[in-house]
């Protein structure tokens, strides 16, 4: 388990609601927001937005309006700003602890991965049921056995789970979850969750986008029109 600095336990003020086409264009905004500074670069236009997205120019300025951000005309919109604003608008300024369970190879990638803290989210503890891989160490965090999970989840108020476990145990894992009052889970395996209406569930499955991907490369007069059905529903 990783050391915590004491007050961090991710709870904040409401942030408004946003429609998931609206997010998901803001997010992706936020993250070449995140490049451009990371390049130099002090502005974004809406025209480099948009191509980006896939949209219209229109789209990108009203979305940008809708969260208090203001472009200058032959300028753009200021790289700091579109950061500072979006951190604060998608939830970022403050810690979200998650705990994530399933320590084999994509489980320890995840771990690993540095870019989580991008966005706010930091992993508590990391946990397994195969007693081979409790008390390994991965980066700075020891495999904990699930029989720790609760009292983790209770210590540092967890609301947020990632699972990177088989498709023939997650559901009855998420569950368990829920029951502990996690209300947000990243799920990694390949299988479709189903939880209860309170609760956020990503699907991350690797399988099906995967398939659909080799599916693209074996249909390519297909590419066009799946490019224009998903440009269709950002707009929305």
């Amino acid at each position: 388990m990783k050391a915590l600095p004491s007050g961090a336990n991710g709870k904040g003020s409401a942030l408004p609601a946003l429609s998931p086409p609206v997010l998901s264009r803001l997010t992706i905004c936020f993250q070449e927001a995140l490049l451009a500074g990371e390049a130099g670069r002090e502005s974004l236009s809406s025209a480099y937005l948009a191509g980006l997205l896939h949209v219209d120019e229109t789209l990108v300025r009203k979305d940008m309006a809708a969260v208090g951000i203001v472009g200058r005309p032959h300028v753009g919109f200021s790289t700091g700003e579109i950061i500072v604003r979006l951190k604060k608008i998608l939830g970022l300024t403050q810690i979200t602890e998650a705990i994530l369970i399933g320590c084999g190879s994509l489980g320890n990638a995840l771990i690993r991965y540095p870019g989580f803290a991008k966005y706010g989210l930091r992993i508590t503890a990391a946990f397994d049921a195969d007693h081979a891989k409790v008390g390994s160490r991965i980066e700075e965090y020891v495999v904990l056995p699930m029989e720790k999970c609760r009292s983790i989840i209770d210590t540092f108020r967890v609301r947020v789970a990632i699972l990177a476990v088989p498709a023939g145990v997650v559901q009855e894992l998420a569950d368990w979850l829920v029951k502990r009052g996690i209300i947000a889970i990243w799920n990694f395996a390949p299988a479709q969750l189903k939880v209860p209406a309170h609760v956020a569930v990503r699907n991350e499955n690797l399988a099906v986008g995967l398939a659909q991907l080799i599916h693209s490369v074996k249909h390519p007069k297909e590419r066009g029109q799946n490019q224009s059905s998903s440009t269709a529903r950002s707009q929305n």
